[in-house]
């Protein structure tokens, strides 16, 4: 386990997927917002086009940093065939673009860590290796039992997603922003994505979760989209990764 300091401001950000510009803006936004550490859920880079810019950043500003499946696959700790045809090409692209440096700091990131009073992870507590997504509360039930904080936050489905279980076992939905954690709950918590959000909110995505009043609040800031979109287009990625950003899908 690794123990931080305690009752601290996190922000929390995921799937930054090499979008320099959607990455550039969250920060500047989480400076503002007088946060005490960084943590980062994965998903580095992938999809996007400036994956090493995007590594340096994080490498500088996050505390605690997991692995993703678009980190893994691109330095071949993960088969592509698992992905899309968008993804795919996206995985070989970044892998024939990554620096050695790069390739060296995704090889060692781990896929689950247990901080203080909270779990993060990319995809599930259980069987993280798998990608498995939680997009429901089915999904959610099954992974309540796989880690034994009061908090998981994970990423991996871009969509930001509250869901939580009360002392009698039922589990709900919270639309609650800001969300006050009560102590008799626990929660899965998706934090959506910086890079590349499918809410159908094209804003980039991150969260802040301060224990010392024990609230999480999810963010949304615009970026430059057209220029994202631009250098998908120069590097020849496939199109659909430019189109999709404006609509946030």
């Amino acid at each position: 386990m690794i123990n931080l300091i305690i009752r601290l401001k996190y922000a929390i950000i995921s799937d930054i997927h090499g979008n320099l510009e959607a990455l550039e803006s969250v920060i500047a936004e989480i400076e503002k917002k007088g946060v005490d550490t960084i943590l980062c859920l994965g998903d580095v880079v992938g999809y996007g086009p400036n994956p090493n810019e995007c590594v340096d950043i994080i490498r500088k500003r996050a505390e605690v940093i997991l692995a993703g499946n678009h980190d893994y696959a691109p330095i071949g700790k993960l088969d592509v065939s698992y992905f899309n045809p968008w993804a795919r090409s996206a995985i070989e692209w970044t892998a024939d673009h990554l620096t050695q440096s790069s390739v060296d700091f995704l090889i060692e990131l781990p896929l689950k860590i247990d901080l203080d009073g909270f779990t993060i992870v990319h995809a599930t507590p259980q069987n993280p290796e798998e990608w498995n997504y939680i997009n429901t509360i089915g999904d959610a039930a099954l992974n309540f039992p796989e880690f034994n904080s009061q908090i998981c936050f994970i990423g991996h489905s871009h969509v930001p997603m509250a869901i939580y279980v009360t002392e009698n076992n039922e589990h709900r939905v919270s639309k609650k922003n800001p969300l006050k954690i009560k102590k008799s709950r626990r929660y899965i918590i998706n934090v959506g994505s910086v890079g590349q959000p499918r809410d159908l909110n094209p804003k980039a995505s991150f969260s802040i979760y301060d224990n010392k009043t024990n609230v999480y609040e999810n963010f949304r800031v615009g970026y430059a989209v057209a220029e994202t979109q631009r250098k998908i287009r120069e590097t020849q990625l496939p199109e659909f990764l430019a189109e999709r950003l404006a609509a946030g899908q």
